[in-house]
Order: C-alpha cells, then structure tokens, then sequence
C-alpha cells in the first residue's frame, strides 16, 4: 500500500497503535486485520465488535423539495420513513442497473441523511446532483463525519454505559440524535454483520475519543476492533450484498434478491426496466452454494458449470468460520437465458477451480440468521 496516495480516516494512528494490519480499501487506509479475521469474526458473533466505518459518505438532504428527491431518485420510498426511521435502498441507473445500495436516515419532516459506499461517493454525488429539485439542498458531509460501528450480542450492553437512551426500546433501523462518551451523535440500530448492533455518526474530530473510549470500556464484555476482514466474511455469511461483487452497474436490484426494497408506481429512476423484469422475469439470479468437500473455496470471478455449458459466476466466496467450511454466492442464469434452466436449493453444479471442476450444491440465503435474544 503506497500510503501517501490514499485518504486517511481520523482512527488511522489509533490503528497503527493497535497494530492493525493496513490496507487500501476505496481509496482510504484501513484496518485488514488487528488479532487475525477469524479471532475477530468469533469475536462479533460471540460478544462484540468496533469498527471504523469512516471510509464511507454521507450525504444530507434539506427542505420541503427533499422528499420529492429521494422520490424520483431511490427505489424506497423515502416518504413513507418516520421521524427517526431508516431504510435500505438502492440508487438505479436509467437502465435499471445498480449504481449503488445505501441507508436513507430520515431526522426531520424535511431533513435526511444518507450513507453511501466509499467507492461511490463521487458518482451518487453525481447522480443525485443531476436530478431536477426544488428547495432541496445537498451536502456532501463526508469529510467532516466519522463513523463507529458496535457489532455483536453484547453490542447493546455496552453502548448503554453511555447514552441515557433506553436502548432495549430502540427498535432496529431507529435512529436518534444522542449525546454517546460526551460526543454529540447520530444513533441508529443498523450493521453488516448479521449481529445485533449499533452505528454512531460523529463529528470527525470526536472520532478517537470515542472510539478508544468505547474500546477501553468494552473490555470486561470482551469487545475487541475489529478490520474489514472479518467484515467481509460475517457479512458474507448473513448473505448481504456488496457493492463490486453482487451489486454493480450492469445487475439490477431484483436480479440481486431485493424485490422488497423496490416500491413500485412513484416513477424513481430506472423503474420502467425494472417493471419489465418483475413481470417478464430476470436473465440472472443470486445463490447460495457450498463445495461439497467442504474445503475448496469458490471464489469471486470462478466460472459456474452444468454440464459444459458455462452458467454463471461466484461474486463473493470465503471460509465461514461459524459453519467451518468455505460458502459462496453467485450468480446464474436462469430460463430467460438461452440454454438454461431453473436452479433450487438442493441442485447439483459445478465451480471451475485452479481449471479443475468441483462439484457444489445450491444451498439457501441467507447462510446464517442470529437467534433472537431473550
């Protein structure tokens, strides 16, 4: 990593003092690994992990114009969030393709926030920026916001030691403006990891003090930082897409599996190509599948088989620590595809690995689903 051509987030010392392993992700410095991936995964599934989310955008949205703009701009409706509700959603490209998947938060009548992928802040900015609108100002935030993320069954335990908000009440995508370690922040019940968790915005100058304040406090809950290593792959196993890998510009959000984030009839970019597909059906679909050695690992860009003809390609694959066996996701063509035909769970393929054919099977998504609490 040639570190003085990428973006550094305010935790990057706090990092290097924490003997993480660094990496260029999107353009930003981050965190690998700190102990090793796997001690970290266990360590979110089991008890609780901190992260430095700081690498990715925000957005804030202004005035009486700014619901008609995330209207014609996301395939959520914006409109139908509460005061203090939060969403996923995608921003379509004309064509239906995703230009990107992210979080709309809204904190007033008028007032929203969005968080993008670190990737495509430059590009939403564009998107966004070229949509006619009315009374609604859009800035860019990114710089001046920071973001901390609490992962894991003790998530809540912990955050509760510092906020005088009743966190078993606080309702999952809610969001709040709370004072967290003295920090005046942004709350909301959200994450990517399939845990239980919290992500807190914070102005970029409070960042170390929170994070090394919730890090130090965390300690007797076993809460350890956690690098996007093992973000990957507790994300991965919960099934949840990644911008690059099963969302891009040429996959649509229903070839992708979130037909329940896409509200029909309100005229949001890219929804004519997209009621074509809901009604006519999709060329390609998304996976699960498990190599049934239960030791090769499929891996992003492999080539799916059946038979000989070639039928699709993994976009995600590593070793799942919770299962202790590796698991991809994938996409494959489906009967609208010239040649093809339906795939189900239980059907048999094959992954081309190292130019070797390993057979697999269809398996359901997500992989795995945490137990309620309680």
């Amino acid at each position: 990593m040639v570190e003085g051509l990428v973006k550094r987030t305010p935790l990057y010392e706090t990092h290097r003092r924490l003997g993480a392993r660094m990496t260029e992700f999107a353009g930003f410095a981050m965190p690998i690994q700190y102990s090793g991936i796997l001690e970290e995964h266990r360590a979110v599934r089991n008890a609780a992990g901190l992260f430095d989310l700081s690498h990715m955008g925000e957005f804030e949205l202004r005035g009486s114009g700014a619901p008609a703009l995330l209207e014609r701009a996301l395939t959520n409706s914006a409109t139908k969030l509460a005061e203090g509700q939060a969403h996923y959603t995608i921003l379509c490209a004309e064509d239906g393709g995703t230009l990107d998947d992210l979080i709309v938060y809204r904190l007033g009548p008028k007032h929203f926030m969005l968080c993008v992928n670190a990737a495509n802040i430059a590009s939403d900015w564009a998107q966004l920026s070229s949509l006619p609108r009315t009374d609604a100002e859009l800035r860019d935030i990114s710089d001046e916001t920071a973001l901390i993320a609490v992962q894991g069954p003790r998530a809540e335990r912990i955050l509760a030691r510092y906020t005088n908000l009743n966190l078993t009440t606080f309702g999952r995508f809610r969001t709040l403006a709370v004072t967290v370690a003295g920090a005046e922040s942004l709350i909301a019940r959200t994450g990517y990891t399939g845990e239980d968790g919290f992500e807190i915005f914070v102005a970029a100058a409070r960042a170390v003090e929170l994070f090394e304040g919730l890090l130090d406090a965390g300690k007797p809950d076993s809460l350890v930082p956690v690098g996007l290593g093992a973000r990957d792959t507790l994300r991965m196993e919960a099934g949840l897409p990644l911008y690059g890998h099963e969302l891009d510009r040429q996959t649509s959000p229903l070839e992708a599996g979130l037909g329940a984030f896409v509200k029909f009839g309100r005229g949001f970019v890219g929804e004519e190509p997209l009621i074509v597909q809901r009604d006519h059906g999709t060329k390609k679909h998304l996976i699960g599948l498990q190599t049934d050695d239960a030791k090769s690992n499929a891996r992003q860009g492999y080539r799916i088989f059946l038979g000989d003809r070639q039928n699709g390609l993994v976009t995600s694959g590593t070793y799942a620590p919770t299962f202790d066996r590796p698991l991809a996701m994938a996409y494959v063509d489906t009967p609208l595809a010239s040649g093809s035909v339906a795939l189900k769970v239980g059907d048999r393929l094959e992954v081309e690995i190292r130019h070797r054919k390993v057979q697999a099977t269809v398996v359901p998504l997500p992989f795995y689903r945490r137990k309620p609490q309680g």
